[in-house]
């Protein structure tokens, strides 16, 4: 599957999901292709790149300079983990990609020749609404939307699932929204339980029954350039182990929800 961490606000936890989910699936022995699209290369950084050991990174990729092969490296300390690393200059990707013809298909242009080596390719989608982060929807098969547990930030949801629907229409291609997912939870504070209840009454199937809790070692683990799930066993750690297991169980159910559809068009057709 071509998975993508995607919400155009920052702050929100995209990148601490995106590297602990992939580094889950990998270690559940499944080969993984996480692919770091922020200019800050949080995610390259947070498995131990550092911005002077980027290169080749996706911005190479993206302007063509090398093949979407030759971006691809081994992770260090996690088996069956692969990246491709971010990079700076990505804060001038579009002023790069002006002159492009199509520069909307790039990113599948770097992504899809490298999809059938792995089972799964997570996107640490960038913030904002660029080139390349309204690229995503149309390379990923599924989005999983982080979101705080705040006023500010359910206000956010509501705005982005409303554009989300509308660019979907007459676009049939792109991902389905697989889940949100709240994060940097703290149900001692009572403003954060009556969020969650509202975001959980208003999107009933739409939200991951796991919550990640706020965890101090979250922000400990980047520094390390290790994964929270190997850098220790937290709270969070341990919740994204189980989000991990929620995420495969819905993508499986709608993987044979898909299937079902097709043989019943197909008998249609056929009868």
């Amino acid at each position: 599957m071509i998975l993508a961490l995607y919400n155009p606000n920052g702050g929100c936890g995209k990148t601490t999901t995106a590297v602990n989910v992939a580094t889950e699936l990998a270690r559940r022995g499944r080969s993984v292709l996480l692919v770091d699209l922020e200019a800050d290369m949080g995610t390259s950084i947070s498995l131990g790149v550092r911005p002077g050991q980027a290169r080749p990174s996706i911005v190479e990729l993206l302007l063509k300079q090398r093949r979407p092969s030759e971006g691809v490296r081994e992770v260090a300390g996690v088996p069956n983990l692969h990246l491709v690393a971010g990079s700076p200059a990505l804060a001038g990707i579009d002023a790069a990609l002006r002159n492009v013809r199509q520069p909307e298909r790039r990113l599948a242009d770097c992504i899809l020749p490298l999809a059938p080596a792995f089972n799964d390719v997570v996107l640490d989608s960038p913030s904002s609404f660029t080139v390349v982060s309204l690229s995503v929807p149309s390379v990923a098969q599924h989005l999983i939307v982080p979101i705080r547990a705040d006023y500010l930030s359910l206000e956010s949801l509501a705005h982005f699932l409303r554009w989300y629907r509308d660019r979907r229409i007459g676009r049939p291609g792109l991902a389905q929204i697989s889940g949100i997912l709240l994060t940097m939870v703290d149900h001692r504070r009572e403003a954060t339980r009556e969020i969650i209840e509202i975001i959980r009454m208003h999107n009933r199937r739409g939200v991951f029954r796991t919550e990640i809790p706020s965890d101090p070692r979250a922000a400990e683990a980047p520094s390390h350039g290790i994964p929270l799930v190997m850098y220790a066993r937290s709270r969070a750690s341990q919740a994204y182990q189980r989000m991990t297991t929620e995420l495969l169980q819905r993508t499986e159910r709608r993987a044979r929800a898909d299937i079902a559809r097709v043989r019943l068009r197909t008998r249609r057709k056929v009868l």
